[in-house]
């Protein structure tokens, strides 16, 4: 049975210490913020005196502030901010001014143990029925999670973490779909308007940065000094600017002059824009095999979903080698979730976007390259003596093979990027005007849903959906309370299109969250917008069935 502190502002270092020793664990250390500022965790006046003369133990201090302090580098104020496993079984939930009063939003109906004087709550609004969780929904035992890419492994990850045996079944090798670029950016470009996107991507960038420090420390798979996007357009210009505006969050990103960008960067780029200080890049399959390393984690690669079925209470998933059978099934199929064994997640509308990037030895310039750099395209700082440069974009495109004319282009986009950086890397390519194109690099197709946010939730039944909500065709405002019909114990985690290394670990976590009954790190109205159901509700309204009846 878990515990859950709440303080109405932060409290002192020393409170918090105090506090989690005496609890039983798995604690919960909720503090509401009253502005949108950074908390000071210190000690008091009178326990920095104590302290000073050791008239208390100080043992620990140290420890608690230097976890607090990267607990709160990439603190934002558009959402709650979850840090897991701040000390074992104990986790920090920070709360802004605007989710500080809606904490039932959160934690349910969790009885909250305040530690100062209680903030008076308010309830949000309950859901349309499409969105609210099924009444037979059934703890897991163990469960089927499709796919090895970002979003299946975290989702597979945060299940073992709780002690649920989880079988990940890959078609191919594990993160060689969209997840299997050599070097990946982690910053946020989002929107200067409080969109639900600008909410994710702000989240999201936290939580993945956070589990990066936690799960690889050592590791020499993600690094850099930052990422500095250009301006490199009008509207990459207006847009940094709108954002400047935001001061409250200069911490995690500001505007930045041409020559501070040389100061950053070690090179001449001609151009201002934003710069994400904590941003870094990474290596996707590197994350991606760290976070399948669990003992209640079995990966069977080389397996392809045929066929699944749900009898005597469970899922079962039947490749062309073997069976598998769990409480319960997740589909994170990524690019392949149109090709979905499984007609209700098969019909769901997705897009399909086909990326490809290049590879280049590194040179005497580009090794000067001290952080990751984007505009149009993108270069990262050399690893292991290789830039990982591009990407092309390429929509309703689901061709996955290495192809020349997107090498050509991405070698382009590198040249307008940086041409003395281009000539440094492709040199030893280059005769002439012609370019010698060694098959080097990564295409993958990525998965994108029509309003470009991914779908996260319990998979519905879409012909008795669409037989339950029909009026909503003729009026998208009808008062209709039927329950929603889901399959049973199934759910989705995909279409994250590029921007999976921000959004898949903080959406795996609320759909973990939804399946195990934890706390919730999305609001609402976030999970709603997420919710696979909206695009069968949107057709449905539209009186474009996404499954056509008889």
């Amino acid at each position: 049975m878990a515990t859950y502190l709440a303080w109405r502002t932060p409290p002192s270092l020393s409170a918090l210490q105090r506090a989690t020793a005496a609890h039983t664990k798995p604690l919960y250390l909720i503090i509401c913020l009253p502005d949108n500022k950074i908390p000071e965790f210190a000690f008091t006046e009178e326990e920095t005196t104590a302290y000073t003369s050791q008239k208390l133990p100080s043992a620990s201090a140290a420890e608690w502030q230097s976890r607090l302090q990267k607990a709160t580098q990439c603190l934002q104020f558009n959402g709650m901010n979850v840090v897991e496993h701040l000390l074992p079984d104990v986790h920090l939930w920070i709360a802004p001014p605007v989710c500080a009063d809606r904490l039932p939003d959160y934690f349910g109906n969790a009885p909250l143990i305040w530690q100062t004087e209680a903030l008076p709550q308010t309830a949000s609004p309950a859901p349309k029925p499409w969105f609210m969780p099924s009444a037979n929904h059934t703890p897991p035992d163990s469960v089927l999670v499709i796919g090895a890419g970002i979003a299946g492994a975290s989702t597979a990850r945060l299940l073992a973490e709780q002690g649920i045996p989880v079988t990940v079944l890959e078609r191919g090798r594990i993160a060689q779909g969209g997840s299997g670029n050599r070097q990946g950016l982690l910053y946020a470009k989002i929107s200067p308007n409080p969109t639900e996107q600008t909410e994710l991507l702000l989240a999201g960038y936290g939580y993945t940065r956070r589990l990066l420090e936690t799960l690889l420390p050592e590791a020499d798979c993600w690094g850099g000094s930052g990422v500095v996007h250009l301006d490199y357009n009008e509207a990459e210009r207006k847009r940094h600017q709108a954002l400047t505006l935001h001061t409250h969050h200069r911490h995690l990103y500001r505007r930045v002059t041409s020559s501070e960008i040389q100061t950053i960067s070690g090179l001449d780029f001609f151009a201002d824009g934003m710069y994400w200080p904590q941003g870094v890049w990474l290596n996707p399959p590197g994350l991606i095999r760290a976070l399948l390393d669990h003992p209640l984690i079995t990966v069977r690669e080389h397996s392809p979903l045929c066929r699944s079925e749900y009898r005597q209470n469970r899922w079962f998933a039947h490749t062309p080698q073997d069976t598998f059978e769990g409480s319960h099934i997740v589909y994170c199929m990524g690019a392949h979730s149109p090709y979905a064994a499984e007609t209700d997640v098969a019909a769901l509308p997705y897009r399909q976007i086909r990326g490809q990037t290049g590879l280049a030895r590194a040179g005497t310039l580009s090794a000067q390259l001290k952080c990751a750099v984007s505009g149009e395209s993108y270069i990262s700082p050399a690893w292991q003596n290789l830039h990982c440069y591009g990407a092309t974009f390429g929509i309703n495109n689901n061709d996955e093979r290495w192809q020349e004319t997107d090498e050509m282009e991405n070698r382009r986009m590198l040249h307008r990027l940086h041409p003395l950086l281009a000539y440094d890397l492709l040199a030893e390519y280059t005769d002439g005007m012609n370019m010698h194109l060694p098959a080097s690099g990564h295409a993958a197709l990525r998965c994108d849903s029509p309003d470009h946010l991914p779908m996260v939730g319990a998979v519905g039944n879409i012909s008795a959906m669409q037989q339950a909500y029909a009026k909503l065709a003729l009026d998208k405002n009808y008062r209709i309370l039927t329950p929603c019909p889901y399959l049973p114990n199934a759910y989705l985690n995909t279409a994250h299109g590029t921007r999976g290394l921000t959004t898949a670990p903080i959406c795996s976590a609320s759909l973990v969250a939804e399946m195990l009954g934890l706390p919730q790190p999305l609001s609402p109205t976030l999970r709603q917008a997420l919710h696979p159901n909206r695009t069968v509700i949107r057709a449905i309204i539209r009186q474009q069935p996404l499954l056509a009846t008889e």
